[in-house]
């Protein structure tokens, strides 16, 4: 399928920036739809808030200095109200305001508005295509609910030279402050002291903490409780249990698979106390619970730690930032308040200061690679908030590349059409692809998340369930939402499905979160006016001709991470999901999702489709014959290499000896492997000693220069090997030709000497610490090898000065030596590495964090 328009511009992008005012546009940037509704309504009130009481002045006068700066402040406190004066002072005009997002398209009149509220990824796409120029105001509301989309925001801002102003809870202020050079930031906190909240920390569960004598006191003084715990599980399982048990307490939960009209009573104040609240962390980052007057935090949270380029989910404690939002709702606030803290470790939380935020952007490589060939730049031209893993941004552009999106940096057509597409590259693709019988479910399945986040862990698939493919399976639960409580409506002209009231109990009897359902219900509305179809009143039923279809489809782009018997084209073990319609045997393509296991080692997951393997075969790709050196028992020589490859995976492999003299086709290929062979150290030649014995001299320069010393990488010694095989036409000839690798000629000795004389070891507590010389993506780095008890009590103070970036390695005896990039990083590991060390000598007792999962059962990729 085809665009023939994107929706998310304007129709005529030149009018748009024609029709610019002189003191440039207002863009708001909200973190999520539902946000861009908030502050469009802000936009029409004035209210007296605390935030305007303070700092009301201040607000105008740093809104009219043309300069960027920021405002930090509670919740409740009147931030997003703060939008309003702003922009009526950047303006001096009346405002003319309007929302684009998935829901609301750009239309003719979006020339005429002075304030746009956009989404983070409608701003991206506006970047790319110069909508947003350096006259506009950028206005970042909540910018501490980092994503990578925000992030990438934030850099493309700064490209474009825009000037910021941005709006966030309680973080240090001092990184955004410098990033988006504030002159100012004006804080705001809501606290009394007179109301200051008992606050205690105990090293219990959640549920048993909630005993019989803590509820019956909470019925008895009439609180109102929120709960805070990491999982959805364990959020619904405290809610259900109290309630079943406690009639005179008003239960509910909140996640993110829950409309917010589940808990519209507390936010509104009709419930009246006692009550308790049940929420994940994500519940408390916007709520205003009316009657709230206790607050119980269990100290763990699940977030994606950035390892080697990917998004790893990890178990992990509360931040300080989030411990000080959650305990803000009532400390300081309130009467009588209370907050208990539900922890293991040491905490203080009198000494808990606010931090920097932590950023998702690294993990997200693909993404960067996309913007920037949008854009015709590389991402060292942009001025990223996070550094960037040089080596996974390298590999998503090859993958882009071989793909055919991107060609020399820049996006191709096809890229530029999948780019438009209002989902994620591969589903994209998939629509690019489809046949018209296949778009509705491919419109779908592309807005789904996955199938176990849209059901409960208890849940009646019986009837909808597709075997083989978690995809389909997904699909048909929505296509019987839509089917038998659906009908097609109508919101802010986008023709989309809405539910009856009876859907609340489809749900609950088939075990499906009804928030997933209308999310899924607005993205499949977004495709579908992206693609310019009429979205069907009812949908088609997955069976087996879909499935094949479907199949067939997927094997021929193959856009998904692709696992055939639990194991990646490169060998990486990878389980497929508990609860998965596909079987461990075979061909499954999904999304790779990346946990830590109790002991903090990265561990994937996948849900997906089962690919037939004829689809595979059908598809697959006869290579090039190449040549290789192999080393047999009896024989050693140079073989040619046929294969049979499929999306990354070898299939066949045929070889066979390489014919003397070699055949003029393979002649140069066959000089190749000889290289790689001697580089190697793998070959018999009578030199090859020598060779060897000289790569190490080169190797011992370019890593002291940091990658710097041209004459010793390793693509001059291979071209310098390359020249000398240049008349070699047969294995013979190979092995009666000379080869010389002269370090102290190829090196000037002034060059040696220096690097010679950099230091081997460094002084430290009394002790001589080995150093060691690196190369990492092209920046030389040198590195520690520490002992524990070094590492544990190393201060910043104490390091050497280097003439570079200083990585560090703890070796600890028989156990996996830690490797870390920073000081900070390297005292987390070592916590954990002491917290795992207690679980295995107290098997059983979840002393160690990482091992406590909580109530709601065992975590296995989810």
């Amino acid at each position: 399928m085809r665009i023939s328009r994107d929706h998310f511009l304007p129709p005529d992008p030149q009018a748009f920036l024609a029709a610019e005012p002189a003191t440039g546009r207002v863009i708001v940037i909200a973190p999520t739809r539902a946000a861009c509704e908030t502050i469009e309504l802000a936009m029409t009130l004035d209210i007296e808030t605390l935030l305007e009481r303070e700092h009301g002045a201040d607000i105008r006068r740093l809104a009219a200095s043309g300069r960027g700066f920021g405002i930090v402040a509670g919740t409740g406190t009147g931030k997003t109200l703060a939008i309003r004066p702003i922009a009526a002072t950047i303006l001096g005009a009346p405002l003319k305001v309007g929302v684009v997002n998935r829901e609301r398209e750009a239309t003719p009149e979006t020339p005429t508005w002075n304030v746009v509220i956009v989404t983070t990824g409608i701003a991206r796409r506006w970047f790319e295509d110069g909508l947003i120029t350096d006259r506009d105001t950028l206005v970042v509301d909540e910018i501490h609910q980092t994503s990578a989309e925000l992030e990438l925001c934030l850099a493309l801002g700064k490209r474009a030279r825009c000037r910021f102003i941005w709006l966030s809870a309680t973080v240090d202020p001092t990184f955004y402050a410098r990033y988006l050079a504030s002159i100012e930031v004006l804080e705001t906190h809501a606290f009394d002291p007179a109301r200051a909240a008992d606050v205690r920390v105990l090293p219990e569960q959640a549920l048993e903490f909630l005993n019989e004598p803590f509820v019956r006191r909470v019925i008895r003084e009439r609180r109102g409780v929120a709960v805070f715990v990491p999982t959805r599980a364990e959020v619904e399982q405290i809610a259900k249990e109290l309630g079943d048990r406690w009639q005179a307490l008003a239960t509910a939960f909140y996640h993110g698979g829950e409309p917010i009209r589940v808990i519209r009573p507390f936010l509104d104040g009709q419930v009246r106390r006692p009550f308790l609240l049940a929420m994940t962390a994500a519940g408390q980052s916007a709520l205003n619970i009316r009657g709230l007057d206790t607050v119980v935090i269990y100290d763990a949270r699940y977030a994606n730690v950035v390892e080697r380029g990917r998004n790893v989910l990890t178990r992990l404690y509360l931040g300080a930032n989030e411990i000080l939002q959650m305990a803000g709702r009532v400390h300081g606030r309130v009467e009588r308040g209370e907050v208990y803290i539900l922890s293991d470790r040491d905490l203080a939380f009198e000494r808990l200061q606010p931090t920097a935020p932590e950023f998702q952007l690294a993990g997200d490589a693909e993404r960067v690679a996309i913007t920037c060939a949008a854009l015709g730049v590389d991402a060292r031209d942009l001025d990223l908030p996070v550094p960037l893993d040089r080596r996974a941004y390298r590999d998503a552009v090859d993958v882009l590349t071989e793909r055919g999106l991107v060609e020399n940096g820049r996006l191709t057509r096809y890229g530029r059409e999948v780019e438009a597409m209002p989902v994620e590259r591969p589903w994209g693709e998939l629509l690019y692809h489809a046949d018209a019988e296949l778009i509705p479910v491919v419109a779908v399945a592309a807005n789904i998340e996955s199938l176990h986040r849209m059901t409960r862990e208890e849940r009646n698939l019986r009837g909808l369930a597709v075997a083989g493919s978690d995809h389909l399976t997904a699909y048909n639960v929505y296509a019987e939402a839509v089917n038998k409580h659906g009908y097609l409506g109508e919101v802010y002209g986008l023709a989309r499905h809405l539910f009856h009231e009876s859907v609340d109990s489809w749900a609950e009897g088939r075990g499906v979160l009804v928030k997933a359902i209308e999310d899924v219900a607005l993205g499949t509305a977004s495709v579908y006016r992206q693609l310019e179809l009429s979205l069907p009143e009812q949908l088609p039923y997955a069976g087996e001709k879909t499935v094949s279809a479907f199949a067939d489809l997927v094997a021929r782009v193959m856009p998904f991470d692709l696992v055939i018997d639990e194991e990646t084209a490169d060998g990486r073990e990878v389980r497929v999901s508990r609860g998965s319609m596909c079987g461990t045997r075979g061909a499954v393509a999904g999304t790779l999702r990346y946990f830590a296991d109790r002991f903090g080692v990265p561990r994937a997951s996948i849900e997906g489709t089962h690919v037939p393997a004829r689809a595979i075969r059908r598809y697959s790709r006869r290579g090039a014959p190449t040549v290789a050196f192999e080393r047999q028992r009896r024989r050693e020589g140079l073989i040619v290499v046929r294969t049979v490859e499929y999306s990354g995976f070898l299939l066949e492999r045929d070889a066979e000896p390489l014919p003397n003299p070699f055949p003029q086709e393979l002649a140069g290929s066959a000089r190749a492997a000889l290289v790689d062979s001697l580089l190697a150290g793998h070959t018999p030649h009578p030199d090859q000693t020598r060779v060897r014995r000289a790569l190490e001299r080169f190797g011992f320069y370019w890593r002291r220069s940091g990658g710097r010393l041209a004459e010793a990488a390793t693509e001059q010694i291979a071209a310098r090997l390359g020249r000398q095989l240049d008349s070699v036409a047969s294995w013979q000839n190979f092995i009666e030709t000379r080869i010389t690798l002269d370090v102290d000629e190829t090196i000037p000795v002034a060059t040696r000497q220096a690097l010679e004389a950099l230091p081997s070891s460094a002084h430290l507590y009394g002790d001589r610490v080995p150093l060691e010389y690196e190369v990492e993506n092209g920046v030389g780095v040198v590195r520690l090898r520490l002992k524990e008890g070094q590492a544990r009590r190393l201060q910043v103070r104490d390091l050497p000065a280097f003439d570079r970036p200083v990585r560090f390695t703890v070796v600890r005896g028989k156990r996996e030596a830690l490797r870390s990039d920073t000081l900070d990083d390297l005292r987390r590991q070592l916590g954990e590495g002491g917290r795992a060390d207690g679980e295995r000598r107290e098997r059983g007792k979840q002393v160690a964090h990482g091992a406590r999962l909580g109530r709601g059962g065992r975590h296995r990729g989810r």
